[in-house]
């Protein structure tokens, strides 16, 4: 019991130290007089001068932390991520943070859904895992933020199903939209360009319902999203979340923590690794 006490205090210190430094930072920028709310960026306090040693103390305050928990940076990652979800309007659940990395890692292991499936490939797919039609259908809803790669929905504007035609469920203005932002054939050296999954959220990274009210007027930006109509449960699931943010924010609370407890390795199993995309014993940095 003492142990477990012990080893929440220390997960809580670099946390409450974080909350105090910015904390009066916040309280440095009100007595200078800035008015407009600023997003963070690195060196944001040092720039306006309010705090400009608060990364620092921060940074320290986790190295010393990580001499005794290795695990304490992906932990505060983590944590990190759930107030961004917060910050955009996404329901706030709590966050497990005790999981370790795999000692394998390659490209040829990932194992993610494409995004061309049918709703009963996703749904297998999603069964796979341990997660029902519930899960599959909030966990898609995700796609109200964030942006996605114009290879990925290449077919559905361009060569559906080998026709050399746009995908038919599509609405004739979003194809000529979306082409506009994604070429057929990209330029010698153009990297491939990113859209919004969720146009009504934008650049603004907004959490709302509009993900699914888009679905069911046949506006989907990914072929996957817009086969939530072709099940009846699944377009019951639709239907609600359209007309209810309130069961939607419910619903992905639940199920974001049911896939965060996908495979996960506790105690002595896996690492705790140096840098997240590679396994301690090929990363050259401990060598």
């Amino acid at each position: 019991m003492e142990r477990s006490e012990e080893r929440k205090r220390l997960h809580f210190l670099p946390i409450l130290v974080i909350v105090v430094v910015l904390s009066l930072c916040q309280l440095s920028e009100a007595a200078i007089g800035l008015q407009t709310p600023m997003k963070l960026r690195r060196s944001f306090y040092k720039y306006y001068n309010t705090c400009k040693d608060a990364e620092a103390y921060v940074n320290h305050q986790v190295q010393i932390s990580w001499k005794s928990d290795k695990s304490i940076v992906a932990k505060l990652l983590r944590l990190t991520y759930s107030d961004c979800f917060v910050t955009s309007g996404g329901p706030s659940y709590i966050i497990l943070t005790g999981r370790r990395d795999g000692m394998t890692s390659s490209a040829s292991s990932v194992n993610i859904p494409s995004p061309s499936m049918s709703v009963n490939e996703t749904l297998a797919y999603f069964n796979s895992k341990g997660l029902d039609v519930r899960d599959m259908a909030t966990l898609l809803g995700a796609h109200t933020l964030g942006r996605t790669h114009c290879r990925n929905i290449e077919d559905r504007l361009y060569n559906f199903k080998g026709t050399k035609r746009p995908d038919p469920t599509m609405k004739p203005e979003l194809v000529e939209s979306l082409r506009k932002q994604c070429p057929e054939r990209l330029r010698k050296g153009q990297s491939d360009p990113l859209v919004y999954l969720n146009p009504e959220s934008g650049s603004h990274y907004s959490f709302t319902e509009s993900f699914y009210r888009r679905v069911n007027n046949n506006q989907a930006i990914l072929g996957v999203d817009q086969q939530l109509l072709y099940r009846e449960d699944t377009k019951d699931l639709t239907d609600q979340f359209a007309a209810s943010l309130q069961d939607f924010k419910l619903s992905i609370a639940l199920s974001m923590n049911r896939m965060g407890n996908i495979n996960v390795l506790t105690g002595n199993q896996g690492e705790i690794r140096r840098t997240c995309s590679i396994t301690n014993k090929d990363n050259p940095l401990l060598k």
